[in-house]
């Protein structure tokens, strides 16, 4: 056989192969990608479904939840279990549950249910996630909406206020399960049509185009192709280069477009990483990025901040290192979005260092990570130790009159009545009598009072050293009745010539908190009350103090006066550093400010109301101490 006959033998199985290999191609890419389209629609429509029932069962408890409200305060009861009963019409509603304090069913849409245990009734309410849902809510006071593991139903969990206030605070719980089991069939059947027709369009589309490549465009396509891989491979300059004015020109125009769109995004990608990256090591804040408990990256700040002189130096150590005794768990998991807390770090060198820290989640290298952001906060939390000390010393000095009228009456009678023993047994030692009858008697009692004397001046001593004394910031169980004394009794000079003080003392247990700093606390409040009354009329005002509990887990102390009070635009600002309504020399602008930094450190808070011409109340809530027992 001659050698172009069998040249053209080749080329006649070649071009039989690629008449029905690039046919056969096309068409298991159509089917490949209707697969994966119906993969694809059938997760993005499931999603919807989900969704849109989530949404759906949220609103429909949100309404319900309001007017269940309602009509429990009303005592509508038959009315309650009717609208509950309403929503069994509702055919992808499995069941709805309203259940008392007591876990038993008030209502519901099988109406053989209403009066027996939640358990009984409906078993599903005693697993271990459903329990965990209700008293998150109850806890929350707000309603929650989850999908089931299964993604086979949807549940929500709304507390209900059962009754009247006056008849106590008791909390039911509204529980509805929608079935998505039905919807989802419907919508993959939907999608299976939607697919199958996407398929055999693009199977006939892909027969057609296999032609198309095979007897026109074979060598075009093989140029494109090879462009493709190119760039797929990095080479972001390739270009196609194909001309015409045909479907595959303006195909390799397109690409040539997308390789240079790609080629600048790459560019602008690098120049914003290189942005990024100047960003990170140039910011003031430290950064850490961590691991399972490791270190991945540390910026310049961080390593500065830890006292180290290389990012080597703490990539891959263990975070609890870098930790202060104690503060082992900080950092290991994401606190809530944009909350900041203190942190104790340990400098290289062993000494402590306060930081600022926010933590959260991000990927990095493609795995999930923990971002830390610090700032140091050191020299920040010194000045405002200070600030409180200059506080508490400028409440001092506006003490400082009074305090020495109530030490100066009490030295007066002390000296004045040991002049008098003294005068007495020198009179005595010249007559060589004994000292008895009427004129020991009169010895005794003023030797007595100058005892008395001497306690006074003690208690008001002490009271001074309480409250000015610098402690450490450690928290304990603290009387506040104490407290409130002490306060009472160093302000009683600034009290006693504008209004009368009042104590209303209820039964409470010691409160959590620092015994100094609730000291400069309520001092604070007494002057500032005191200052708000003017001179002249002491009988006709007063100054209340009175404590009560507030709830299970709280305390409430009262600081009322019946002076001028405050406008309704300066209460908004009143807690604001340096914002004052007193004259120029009197006071900093500091007392309420740092009053109410004191509370919020001790888990605390503080509030305000107040009414032009009848006076003005600040309230403060203070946490429990923990029992011994529960320590």
């Amino acid at each position: 056989m001659s050698s172009p006959v069998k040249a053209r033998r080749v080329g006649w199985h070649r071009l039989l192969s690629l008449r029905l290999l690039v046919p056969l191609l096309l068409l298991a890419y159509a089917c490949f990608f209707g697969l994966y389209t119906l993969h694809r629609d059938l997760g993005l429509r499931e999603q919807q479904v989900e969704e849109h029932a989530r949404e759906d069962v949220t609103l429909r408890m949100t309404l319900l939840q309001g007017t269940l409200d309602y009509l429990l305060r009303t005592d509508q009861l038959e009315a309650v279990r009717e609208e509950v009963a309403g929503l069994g019409s509702n055919p992808d509603l499995r069941v709805g549950l309203l259940l008392d304090d007591q876990q038993t069913v008030m209502a519901s849409t099988q109406l053989a249910l209403i009066g027996r245990p939640a358990k009984e009734a409906w078993p599903e309410l005693t697993r271990p996630e459903a329990l965990a849902h209700m008293e998150s809510a109850r806890r929350r006071m707000s309603g929650q909406v989850e999908i089931s593991a299964d993604g086979t139903r949807v549940e929500g969990y709304y507390p209900v206020i059962l009754g009247t206030l006056d008849a106590g605070r008791r909390t039911g719980m509204l529980y509805l399960q929608h079935d998505l089991s039905q919807l989802k069939a419907a919508q993959h059947h939907r999608a299976e049509r939607s697919a199958l027709r996407a398929s055999l369009l693009l199977g006939l589309i892909a027969g057609l185009t296999g032609l198309v490549f095979h007897f026109a465009l074979g060598q075009r396509v093989q140029r494109l192709e090879s462009a493709a891989r190119r760039l797929a491979g990095g080479e972001l300059d390739v270009r196609a280069g194909l001309r015409g004015v045909d479907e595959l020109g303006t195909l390799g125009r397109a690409f040539d477009e997308m390789a240079e769109r790609i080629g600048q995004d790459q560019e602008a990608l690098r120049r914003s990483e290189a942005s990024f990256r100047t960003l990170i090591e140039r910011t003031p804040d430290a950064i850490i990025v961590h691991r399972e408990h490791r270190v991945l990256f540390a910026n310049p700040a961080a390593v500065a901040l830890l006292g180290h002189e290389h990012e080597e130096a703490l990539r891959g150590r263990e975070v609890e290192k870098l930790l202060m005794p104690g503060e082992q768990a900080a950092l290991s998991e994401a606190g809530e979005a944009g909350a900041a807390r203190e942190v104790r770090f340990q400098h290289r060198e062993g000494q402590q260092i306060l930081g600022e820290v926010v933590t959260f989640s991000i990927p990095f290298d493609g795995q999930p990570a923990v971002v830390s952001i610090a700032r140091d906060i050191t020299e920040r939390k010194q000045v405002q130790e200070k600030l409180r000390a200059t506080d508490r010393m400028v409440s001092l000095g506006t003490l400082a009159a009074g305090v020495a009228h109530e030490l100066n009456n009490p030295i007066a009678y002390v000296l004045s009545n040991l002049r008098f023993a003294v005068d007495e047994l020198d009179e005595v030692g010249k007559e060589g009598k004994p000292l008895e009858g009427e004129r020991a008697q009169e010895v005794h009692q003023a030797l007595r009072e100058a005892l008395d004397g001497g306690e006074r001046m003690r208690n008001i001593v002490r009271d001074l050293r309480s409250f000015s004394r610098r402690e450490d910031e450690r928290f304990g169980p603290v009387d506040i009745h104490a407290v409130l004394d002490s306060c009472a009794s160093l302000a009683r000079s600034e009290i006693r010539h504008r209004a009368q003080l009042v104590k209303e003392y209820g039964e409470l247990p010691p409160v959590l908190g620092n015994e100094s700093r609730l000291g400069q606390l309520f001092l604070n409040l007494l002057v500032n009350a005191a200052q708000a009354i003017p001179e002249g009329d002491a009988k006709g005002n007063r100054v209340r103090i009175a404590t009560t509990r507030a709830g299970e887990g709280e305390v409430v102390v009262l600081v009322e006066d019946s002076g001028v009070g405050i406008p309704p635009e300066n209460l908004q600002r009143l807690f604001k550093p340096f914002f004052t309504t007193k004259p120029v020399g009197v006071g900093t602008g500091l007392g309420l400010s740092i009053c109410q930094g004191i509370v919020t450190a001790m888990g605390g808070r503080i509030e305000v109301s107040s009414e032009v011409g009848r006076g003005t109340t600040f309230r403060v809530f203070m946490p429990v101490a923990p029992r011994a027992s529960d320590r």
